[in-house]
């Protein structure tokens, strides 16, 4: 007997069994409900599978671009498929980091802008106290390997010079907010 034929009689074989109890028909459909609950199983692991793999592939990519807040969105499906993921964690705990960063490097480049525009008001008002206060805020806030830096730490020098001569003494503390260096 050939395998096709093989296969036909034992399918003949089963049905009739099964046709013939209620034993039959019970074991006849448990296979059955069995094979599509696994399928069913196997579908949505696939897909936690394929989604976890497209968020962080995405959330990489949006890494390498700087785009921090479409990678921390992606790190987060990602650990939303794969609960407890360590590497979809640790891109979390990165892109949050790398965000904050950013935050803080903005709110210092707008002080150094604000401090720019007070030095120059004081400077203009001849307010030296005002001015070697804001220089001094800028070198603080000013990378140590910058040009801008040694040029301001210079021009502090020929404020002080101005404060020691006692140039303009009326027209002191009037730029500075509430007299407040």
């Amino acid at each position: 007997m050939g395998c096709i034929s093989k296969l036909v009689a034992g399918l003949l074989l089963g049905a009739t069994l099964a046709s013939s109890s209620s034993w039959g028909n019970a074991l006849a459909k448990a296979p059955e409900f069995s094979t599509i609950e696994h399928q069913a199983t196997t579908r949505l692991k696939q897909t936690r599978a394929q989604t976890y793999r497209t968020a962080m592939l995405s959330a990489y990519s949006a890494a390498e671009r700087k785009d921090y807040h479409t990678a921390l969105i992606n790190f987060r499906r990602a650990l939303a498929a794969r609960p407890g993921d360590r590497y979809a964690t640790a891109g979390i705990r990165n892109m949050e980091t790398y965000i904050a960063q950013a935050r803080a490097e903005a709110a210092k480049q707008a002080e150094i802008i604000q401090r720019q525009a007070t030095l120059a008001a004081a400077v203009e008002a001849s307010d030296w106290a005002c001015a070697a206060a804001s220089v001094d805020r800028l070198v603080v806030l000013i990378p140590p390997d910058s040009a801008d830096r040694a040029r301001l730490i210079a021009y502090r020098g020929e404020i002080t010079g101005f404060i020691q001569a006692r140039t303009n003494l009326d027209q002191w503390s009037t730029v500075c907010p509430g007299g407040q260096t």
